[in-house]
């Protein structure tokens, strides 16, 4: 008989720390914030990690309670994924914090960085383990994000766009199609965008640190994305991916994608001829998660009743470097 994979339940965590766009503004010293990135974004707010409060914190937490929607123990997981480019350190692997702390003694671990599009590739991951693996019937996905450790908060253009929380997703193995498939796409031409330029090629120093360098930031090669990285290539992938898994565009009932920026979910949705009520977005309630926003669009149009038994939903997200991925389910 065939094994398939498929989405169980969810779980979220936000920092209770929130800041409204006016609040940042006045912090930050950006007049009409606001009036500023509402327009472009959809952003109204942001949460904020507490200083003692880590990226395996707040996953350990999303994590708990997906555990308790899917009426779930612990030991009950075999497999714990973590999704971040914020993780706690660079070594360990966040993940086997997240095991300790959530007291998943039986789960195997480890972390995936493809920064903000990290997610539907452990989606497809962990639906792959369990559909080849028969030792392993239950997985949790988490996204997890703690980006607001890495700003610095005077680069007034960047820094208010982020978002800390994190999203966990429980899959178990299932005797009908759920997960279906998965594409992946990237052009590392990209790398030199910006990001967190820390590591090995580029070791901290303490020059650095007071020339803010060890902050998420635009790289001094000048290389910028083009304004519409993420409109010129999602429909593609999305139409790719749906094809692959043998369906056609109008046969999506939901399509969920990074939440960084509402005009370009409403611009990829007219080219791709859908249906406004077909996609959901969630950064005027949370702002932007990176990893975790997908996950946190999923919660929220679950409970509000948008997605239904049987209905095909892709998930699509994108990273720097750049990497995009998108990912197809059956809801069952």
């Amino acid at each position: 008989m065939a094994r398939y994979a498929k989405i169980l339940s969810t779980g979220m965590y936000l920092p209770q720390k929130r800041e409204t766009n006016e609040e940042t503004g006045k912090r930050i010293g950006f007049d009409d914030l606001d009036g500023w990135l509402r327009p472009r974004t959809g952003i109204t707010l942001r949460h904020l990690s507490a200083l003692n409060e880590s990226t395996s914190d707040m996953a350990a937490e999303a994590s708990k309670q997906a555990l308790a929607n899917a009426h779930l123990k612990p030991e009950d997981l075999d497999l714990l994924i973590l999704a971040t480019d914020t993780p706690d350190f660079v070594s360990p692997p966040t993940s086997a914090l997240i095991q300790h702390k959530v007291g998943a003694k039986n789960a195997g671990c480890f972390d995936v960085n493809a920064a903000c599009s990290d997610v539907p590739i452990a989606l497809s991951i962990a639906s792959n383990q369990i559909m080849t693996d028969p030792s392993i019937k239950y997985a949790v996905v988490t996204g997890s994000y703690g980006m607001t450790k890495w700003l610095n908060w005077n680069d007034k253009w960047l820094a208010p766009i982020f978002s800390d929380g994190a999203g966990a997703v429980i899959l178990s193995a299932s005797d009908e199609p759920g997960f279906i498939t998965s594409k992946t796409i990237a052009d590392g031409s990209y790398w030199d965008c910006y990001g967190i330029y820390v590591g090995t090629a580029y070791p901290i120093t303490l020059q650095m640190v007071q020339e803010n360098k060890h902050h998420l930031r635009f790289h001094e090669s000048g290389h910028r994305y083009p304004a519409d990285v993420n409109l010129a290539r999602w429909p593609q992938l999305i139409k790719d991916t749906t094809e692959k898994a043998g369906f056609k565009l109008e046969d999506l009932d939901m399509v969920l994608m990074t939440q960084v920026n509402l005009n370009t979910i409403k611009d990829v949705m007219n080219i791709l001829k859908l249906p406004l009520t077909k996609t959901h977005w969630i950064m005027d309630k949370y702002g932007y998660n990176g990893s975790a926003c997908v996950i946190f669009a999923l919660r929220d149009a679950l409970e509000q009743k948008k997605i239904k038994k049987g209905d095909l939903l892709c998930i699509c997200a994108s990273g720097v470097g750049y990497v995009m991925s998108a990912v197809i389910f059956r809801w069952i």
